[in-house]
Order: C-alpha cells, then sequence, then structure tokens
C-alpha cells in the first residue's frame, strides 16, 4: 500500500471509538493525572559453552544481554515510572510520560554507558475526527514490540523481535552503539483513531512520521523520516476491556525510511502481519516480519585479550540484505491466574549471502503465576538452536556452542 492511499483512508474512514493497543498507548479516556509504572527483577542463566580462540570470544550467544559480560545474572531488567493524564476537564489534550533507569539496552547497550531516561514523552491532541499525536512514543507496528511488556509472560522478545525489529544504532558497519536500543519508539507525529462499525467490529488505522531515531530526541539521519503504517480488524469476543481485551485481532504494517552511516544513506524497510485470538482461558499469537537494509548481521569482539570482551554491533546495511522471521505462541489459564506458556519463533538473517546466512529457531516454555493483576512469577526456558545451513564450519561450530536459557522474573506494577 502507497503512503499516501494509508494517510487518505485515515482521514476518511468515518469516527467511532473502541480500545486498543493504539488506543491505550495514545489517549487517556477520562482527566485526571495517573503516575503509574512497573519493575521487573530478573535471573538469566545461560548454559551455552564459551569459544576463546585466539583471545577473541567467538559466542556472544552465550552470555546475557545488554552488557555480554556474564553467563549468569541476576539483575534489575526494567525500572519504569511515569504519569499520564489529560491537560483540561473536556479531556481533549493528553500527555503520556515514562522514564526508564535500570541499566538495560536502552542505557546501557553492550556495557556502553548512553543514558536514555526518558523513553516517552507526547502529546494528543483530540479536536480533530482524528487524533494528532505528537513527541517521542511507542510507534503502531509489531504486536510483540508495541504491547506493554509487564502484560507478557514471555520475558525475552523473539528472535525475528529482538534482531530485526529491536533497531541498533551505530555509526559504521562494526562499532559501538552510539545510543540505547531503538525500544519500538520514535520522536514525530502520528494520525490514528479507531473506527467501530456494528457491536463487535472495530478498524485501527494509524499512520505516523517518525525521525528513525528510536529514544533519540533529534534526527541522526540527515533530516530524511521513516513513514510507519499500521491497520488492524478486530472482532470482540467478550466484555473485557483494556489489557484483558477478549477479540480476534488481524493486522499489518510496514517502515520505510532511511539511515545515516558512514555518512552514507542506506534504505531500511520492514513489514508485517499477524494476528492475535484470546477468548476464554485460551491465546494464541502469531507474526511475520520480514525486512531489507540495515541488517544487524552479529555482535563481534574487538579485542584479542581474552580477559576482555570488548563488543561490537557488526551491520549489513546494504539494501540487497534480507531477513525475514515469524512467531507463533499460546497461553491457556489451566487453574486461576496460573497459566502455562510455549512459543516457537524462527529468524533467518541474511538469506542474500551463503556465508552468512544464520536461522535461529528457539522453542519458550514456561509457566506464569499472577499474584494480583499484573503483580506476577514469570518462569522460561528456552531451547535454542543457531544454524548456518551453507556454511559447514560455521554450522559445527554453533551446534557445539549454543546453548538453553533459563529465566525467572518478577513483575510489580506502580500505581
Amino acid at each position: 500500500m502507497r503512503i499516501k492511499h494509508f494517510v487518505f483512508i485515515c482521514f476518511v474512514t468515518a469516527n467511532l471509538h473502541s480500545a486498543d493497543w493504539v488506543m491505550l498507548q495514545g489517549i487517556q479516556n477520562k482527566p485526571g493525572h495517573y503516575p503509574w509504572g512497573f519493575l521487573q527483577i530478573r535471573y538469566e542463566q545461560n548454559y551455552g559453552e564459551k569459544a576463546i580462540i585466539h583471545g577473541i570470544n567467538k559466542a556472544p550467544f552465550s552470555y546475557i544481554k545488554p552488557t555480554l559480560q556474564k553467563q549468569s545474572e541476576l539483575q534489575i531488567a526494567r525500572a519504569r515510572l511515569g504519569i499520564r493524564g489529560s491537560f483540561c476537564e473536556a479531556n481533549n489534550i493528553n500527555y503520556f510520560i515514562l522514564t526508564e533507569v535500570a541499566q538495560n539496552g536502552v542505557n546501557n547497550p553492550l556495557g556502553e554507558y548512553t543514558p536514555t531516561y526518558l523513553t516517552d514523552a507526547s502529546l494528543t491532541f483530540k479536536y480533530l475526527p482524528i487524533y494528532l499525536r505528537v513527541g517521542k512514543f511507542k510507534y503502531a507496528g509489531s504486536e510483540e514490540g508495541q504491547m506493554a511488556r509487564f502484560v507478557s509472560p514471555f520475558i525475552n522478545f523473539s528472535n525475528v523481535g529482538n534482531q530485526l525489529m529491536l533497531e541498533r544504532f551505530v555509526s559504521s558497519t562494526l562499532s559501538k552503539p552510539i545510543q540505547g536500543v531503538g525500544a519500538y519508539r520514535d520522536t514525530g507525529l502520528q494520525l490514528f483513531k479507531k473506527y467501530s462499525f456494528g457491536n463487535q467490529n472495530a478498524l485501527t488505522l494509524s499512520y505516523m512520521l517518525g525521525n528513525g531515531s528510536g529514544t533519540s530526541n533529534t534526527n541522526i539521519n540527515n533530516n530524511n523520516f521513516t513513514h510507519y503504517g499500521y491497520v488492524s480488524y478486530e472482532k470482540t469476543l467478550g466484555d473485557s476491556k483494556g489489557y484483558h481485551q477478549e477479540s480476534l485481532k488481524l493486522y499489518t504494517w510496514m517502515q520505510v525510511g532511511k539511515r545515516l552511516l558512514n555518512n552514507e544513506l542506506y534504505n531500511r524497510d520492514r513489514y508485517g502481519a499477524g494476528f492475535t485470538y484470546f477468548d476464554n482461558d485460551l491465546r494464541i499469537e502469531g507474526e511475520y516480519m520480514q525486512g531489507s537494509g540495515m541488517i544487524v548481521s552479529g555482535v563481534k569482539d574487538n579485542s584479542n585479550d581474552e580477559n576482555i570482551n570488548d563488543w561490537v554491533y557488526s551491520m549489513s546495511p546494504s539494501y540487497k540484505n534480507k531477513a525475514n522471521g515469524y512467531y507463533l505462541l499460546s497461553t491457556y489459564e489451566f487453574f486461576k491466574d496460573t497459566e502455562i506458556i510455549a512459543r516457537y519463533d524462527v529468524y533467518n538473517r541474511l538469506t542474500n549471502d551463503n556465508t552468512n546466512y544464520r536461522k535461529f529457531e528457539t522453542i519458550t516454555s514456561g509457566i506464569s503465576y499472577k499474584f494480583h493483576n499484573y503483580n506476577r512469577v514469570d518462569i522460561n526456558y528456552a531451547f535454542n538452536k543457531i544454524r548456518a545451513p551453507k556454511n559447514h564450519t560455521a554450522d559445527t561450530f554453533l551446534d557445539s556452542k549454543v546453548g538453553n536459557i533459563l529465566n525467572i522474573q518478577f513483575t510489580m506494577l506502580i500505581k
């Protein structure tokens, strides 16, 4: 779908309303000011094998993000505090502010201290038939990235979500991060609205023009912008609202923009489509994503001292570089406040390059217990495999070194 056609549809569709992720994060339903936030404390054990060859660490996948220095660690994974609300009794101007103070990929990628404490700061104006949001916030797109992290019993992102969609920012093809990960956010302006027809059906439309700079407040791409489009159809299946909405949702999205690297501009395109189904105690979700250009092709040790891991990102920026992947997951509440979970995800990285093509496969299983609302404990165990289908030497090495991962996480809401 061409961008101008997408914007045209946004303006001509009728003015109706119901709630989804775009609406939950973009507007405040009633006037007032509401402090909120959440804390996640995580223990992780990576069972991968170390591989130091001529002083260079060849197994970044065997270490814990974001610093890649340890194989077992107790950490504050997220510590987010914010406030949202309305500036007037008529509720026509909403605001949303959120901070991140934990030393994760936002503030400390690869152990490089790049503080970005303010992740969200936006205003939404509801005077027009379609809502206008300006500032820094989550863009409408992949369900995995768009959803609030405290509602998910899956502790880590899927491989395709982590590598293809969770953007890294570098200055060259082999570089330390110049800022934190994108965190599925950008700074710009968004036009969005949800339009209901009948009692159970709704269409959500969103178009955003952003800097393509993640959580940075400035355009770091030589004043080139990124276009974000999103369309979803949702059929409600129950009376619950907000995070608990029971429904069938079908959606598709796109991201088209340019990135500046070594003083040269490269195209970065991402596309995806998926579905969510939630009814009674069963939830099923699936999503397919593909991308061209600015593919993160790995993490490399830049030091030949075996006692030092000096990690840098390796980037394959050319538009000819391709990647794709998908995930399929399910959760089932077999006992009150207790869910069993399972997810299968696949990521095919650099499918155009026989030597560097890698296939990531992970099966994640686990259990989630809620103490109250979303205060809970999640236990995930991930069975990991990385293959190099067209490179026998790399394939043999990966098969011997990649290990499984155990995660235990405590989530507490602050309201």
